[in-house]
């Protein structure tokens, strides 16, 4: 019996090990005919979140999800002078590109771009966390409750979240490291080493922190969505319209 770590995707899907994950993917890629919209609803949100894996464990640049998801399809694709069959994803944008299942369920190296990504996160929490508070206090019903910007169904502060759209924290990460002149690499001491029983990863450069959550501010435009909506209709809709300002903490 294979043995391992689980792999969990963010829509939920689950399998108990990178074998387990690879065969449902590989099955799910060998049953659909080539160039044939990926329709099936449970098929299509399960690439989606494997997508959205790649691209916080794996991609150096801009992400594979780009502006948004309008479906997937497999193609053969010619590698070194070979056939391989692949899944690509075509964007709402109408462009598209491929990607590995493979190294998207390995989900490693969980590299310093990575790193890098959470330490932004971990920075602009607390202005993410104001900026909700303040938007429910503007925008909430006699109940409390506002509309999740995807579905249009009235939410709960408890059960809802903030999400970046149409660029995500990682293209605003991704666009700050190249104004920085960091697009090949990470400077070291800007963001804290891995170490042992370390949760996350954060600035330890206080002045690249403080010029990150200035440029978030300035860049970013937020939305508010249900907890439960499933992830591919979040990365179907990112170019949708956006209501939420960013506040001050």
């Amino acid at each position: 019996m294979p043995r391992g770590h689980p792999v969990v995707l963010a829509n939920g899907s689950e399998w108990p090990n990178k074998r387990s994950a690879e065969n449902h993917f590989r099955s799910m890629r060998d049953r659909w005919p080539r160039n044939v919209v990926i329709d099936a609803a449970d098929d299509h949100d399960d690439l989606c979140a494997l997508l959205e894996r790649y691209d916080e464990t794996i991609t150096t640049g801009p992400s594979k999800i780009g502006c948004g998801v309008d479906h997937f399809v497999t193609r053969e694709n010619f590698v070194h002078g070979g056939i391989s069959i692949g899944f690509w994803v075509i964007r709402t944008d109408r462009s598209e590109t491929d990607f590995s299942f493979i190294d998207a369920v390995a989900g490693l190296p969980r590299n310093t771009d990575a790193q890098f990504v959470e330490a932004c996160r971990e920075s602009v929490f607390p202005e993410l966390t104001a900026a909700k508070e303040a938007f429910f206090r503007t925008h909430g019903d006699v109940t409390g409750q506002v509309p999740c910007a995807v579905t249009g169904h009235l939410i709960s502060f408890a059960a809802a979240r903030v999400d970046h759209a149409p660029k995500t924290l990682r293209d605003l990460a991704w666009e700050f490291r190249l104004r920085e002149g960091w697009g090949s690499a990470i400077p070291d001491g800007i963001i804290s080493r891995p170490l042992d029983a370390q949760l996350e990863t954060t600035f330890v450069d206080m002045n690249a922190m403080v010029r990150f959550t200035a440029f978030h501010r300035t860049h970013a435009t937020l939305r508010m969505v249900s907890k439960s909506v499933l992830r591919s209709r979040l990365l179907a809709t990112r170019a949708a319209l956006v209501r939420l300002p960013v506040v001050m903490s």
